[in-house]
Order: C-alpha cells, then structure tokens, then sequence
C-alpha cells in the first residue's frame, strides 16, 4: 500500500494509523497508539526543514501492529508511505 502523504506531521501520523486500519479491517481507534511503535516527535522532526532552510531528504521504518511501515521522502515535500 503506497500513499503520497503531506508533509505535516500529524497528518502523516493520522495516515500511518489510518492505512494499518484499512490493511487489518478495523477502526483505527481500535489500533494501539503509534507512540507505542514511534517517538511521533522524532517522527514529526525528520519532516522539519534544515536549519539552513532546505528540506530532509531520506527514509524511515518501523513496525506497527505486525507492519512494515517505510517513509521515503526527498525535496519535492511529498513523502511517501508504504505499509507491508
């Protein structure tokens, strides 16, 4: 499952959450908080832009409810999340 996602943070937050939802075929209020697999912090500071103004470029992953979840992103500030 790929999804273009915005570069604001708790956006990414909600769509992480909310496509491990749709993958298991439940609420996502029913999923375990994400904080429990991330520091949503440190997740929310990958996004920030450099202190010399330009953006991150990179990647992430980790496992949430069994799984994989990997955050690409580079200059266009349009990451991309993909849940295994």
């Amino acid at each position: 499952m790929n999804q273009s996602l915005a570069v604001d943070a708790d956006g990414v937050h909600e769509r992480i959450v909310t496509g491990v939802a749709a993958l298991e075929g439940v609420d996502p209020l029913s999923l375990p908080p994400l904080f429990d697999a991330v520091d949503p912090d440190a997740l929310a500071a990958l996004f920030a832009t450099t202190e010399s103004g330009s953006p991150r470029s990179g990647h992430v992953g980790f496992t949430y409810v069994g799984h994989q979840v990997t955050i690409e992103f580079d200059e266009t500030d349009t990451p991309v999340v993909t849940i295994d």
